[in-house]
């Protein structure tokens, strides 16, 4: 059946999938290319006000941009661009975009076209790039030029305090996400009515130069650059920026955390030898640096993932680091699912971690690009005959090669053959190389076909860009056939 058959509510739904960016709103570029396909779809898209509710406002003059490298548009087109994407838009709820740095003369229009258009009752969500204006007023006089429909808002960099304070006095409880550049001290000043509110909140850089606060009580999910924390209160997801101490960690009550994402500082002092920071319903880690030992004093008994990040992209520094904590006679944290590593390890570290962690399910490791890769597939087959509690997920690392480390992965000396005999499937993510998809058919066979006597049953190769190559030991054909899915 001809896709112009489709019945045109199918059709449209179609559409507004494929033109969704990865936040989920509409990319109002992909719907102008819409446009010039053919009568039918152009009035279609016209005539659909879901196609045209994300609207970015970027009005400078003869300024250049920062997010948008060209000069502006003529202050006119920009005009009437938007007025006909907000005529589209009909009475949707909009999400908003502003870079805005004009004079008075300017922002007259700019605002007068928005309040006729689409006042500020139909915002939805509000990212402000820039928000400045030289002499120049806001008219708030209506009803409708209130924000009681804004559910997300981001700031920037410089926006005028009367806009923001019109949005702390008008929003409602659906405001209940807040990210920006603010101090939390000022926002206590500005935006009381906003922290009053919100359950999702994430502060900037200026944060750093201020003194301990306790999160607003309805806050469960905070972003800070640094721990200025007095106390979580019912925070549940926290997430730090910037290199932190982990001694200020220790007094802290932990209970409600269930998911933690921090830096650590390369020079962080470390708690006292018998300290012991308890995360006591803690299930998803995230720790990025070198200094890694410093789990060793974190007790999470419910703990399911554990994430190492190489801030430095020093593989070398990273594994050490690593090393370090694996080495540790009193680690206790033993992820119940997942570990995942964002950098490459060598292969001695490699199984000491999978012995430090007997109860993890899936392990993610980023190798790096290695120019023999088929040495990779040796080792699997020699050093791994059996199979154990580990699903995994290996990765291509695409970063520079760096000499003395290798990806692949080798038992170590001092160690037995790893037992994992419960690995069910492989996935293999890889750089793409023209003549890649032709050498790997052959060695998805070559590995289903060398590993008979264990449960693994399928590989899957990805690259981006390019179709995957998938292959289940069903599927394989007696004698040196290749099944067609491979082919």
């Amino acid at each position: 059946m001809s896709i112009n058959k489709l019945p045109p509510e199918i059709f449209t739904l179609i559409l507004i999938e494929a033109v969704k960016e990865e936040n989920g709103r509409p990319s109002t570029t992909a719907s102008r290319h819409l446009l010039g396909i053919c009568s039918q779809w152009r009035n279609l898209v016209t005539a659909t006000a879901n196609f045209w509710t994300n609207v970015h406002i970027v009005f400078k003059g003869n300024q250049h941009s920062v997010m948008h490298p060209v000069p502006t548009p003529n202050p006119d087109q920009v005009l009437e661009g938007l007025d006909l994407q907000l005529q589209r838009a009909g009475s949707q709820l909009i999400d908003v975009y502003l870079d805005i740095d004009v004079d008075a003369e300017r922002a007259g229009p700019l605002f007068g076209l928005v309040f006729r258009r689409a006042p500020f009752c139909r915002w939805r969500s509000l990212e402000l790039f820039r928000v400045n204006w030289d002499n120049y007023t806001l008219p708030i006089t209506r009803q409708n030029d209130r924000f009681v429909n804004l559910e997300y808002m981001k700031k920037y960099h410089f926006c005028q305090p009367e806009l923001l304070c019109l949005i702390d006095q008008t929003a409602t409880s659906k405001l209940t996400v807040f990210r920006g550049d603010l101090s939390f001290e000022y926002m206590q000043k500005v935006c009381s009515n906003i922290l009053s509110n919100i359950s999702e909140l994430e502060l900037g850089m200026s944060t750093s130069g201020y003194g301990h606060f306790s999160p607003p009580p309805k806050v469960v999910n905070l972003t800070l650059p640094y721990f200025r924390l007095n106390d979580l209160c019912n925070v549940t997801h926290l997430k730090l920026c910037q290199a932190q101490s982990v001694t200020d960690f220790v007094k802290v009550d932990w209970t409600n955390v269930v998911s933690l994402d921090f830096v650590i500082g390369s020079q962080s002092p470390l708690p006292p030898a018998q300290q012991t920071i308890s995360f006591p319903r803690l299930e998803r880690l995230v720790i990025r640096g070198l200094l890694y030992v410093v789990l060793a004093y974190f007790s999470a008994p419910r703990l399911r993932c554990l994430q190492f990040d190489n801030v430095d992209y020093d593989m070398v520094q990273g594994t050490e680091g690593l090393k370090r904590l694996l080495s540790c006679s009193s680690l206790t944290l033993s992820p119940s699912e997942m570990v995942e590593i964002l950098f490459p390890v060598n292969k001695t570290t490699l199984i000491d971690l999978i012995w430090a962690f007997p109860q993890m399910k899936r392990l993610k490791v980023h190798f790096e690009d290695d120019e023999d890769e088929n040495e990779w597939w040796k080792h699997l087959r020699v050093e791994y005959d059996r199979w154990g509690t580990i699903k995994g997920t290996f990765c291509g690392w695409r970063n520079a090669k760096r000499t003395g480390m290798k990806g692949e992965i080798e038992a170590a000396s001092s160690r037995p053959t790893v037992f994992m005999e419960n690995l069910a499937s492989l996935e293999v993510e890889l750089k793409w190389v023209e003549g890649m998809r032709e050498v790997w058919k052959a060695r998805m066979v070559k590995v289903l076909e060398d590993t008979q006597d264990t449960k693994l049953k399928e590989i899957r190769c990805t690259w981006k860009g390019q179709t995957p190559l998938e292959l289940n030991r069903s599927e394989l054909k007696t004698g040196n056939g290749v099944p067609e899915k491979v082919l």
